[in-house]
């Protein structure tokens, strides 16, 4: 078994076609899938972490992003 999944089985998990790979990296980025991009701009994703979060054993990764951590500056 590969260490990622395909291309074909995560255009599956988004619902788009295996080339939209700029789709592929919107879905993955809005809902919190961690991925890296190989040279060929195709985002990779670890098939365990896949496995893990479909069967509910892995919580969506945080995403940092969003705003940053004020609570430092109530003291």
């Amino acid at each position: 078994m590969a260490t990622y999944m395909t291309r074909a089985e995560l255009a599956e998990l988004v619902g788009c076609e295996p080339r939209s790979l700029a789709c592929m990296r919107r879905w993955l980025d809005r809902n919190n899938w961690p991925y890296v991009t190989n040279l060929a701009g195709v985002p990779q994703v670890i098939r365990q972490y896949f496995i893990d979060r479909m069967s509910g054993r892995a919580a969506p990764a945080a995403n940092t992003e969003d705003e940053p951590d004020f609570s430092a500056l109530d003291a």
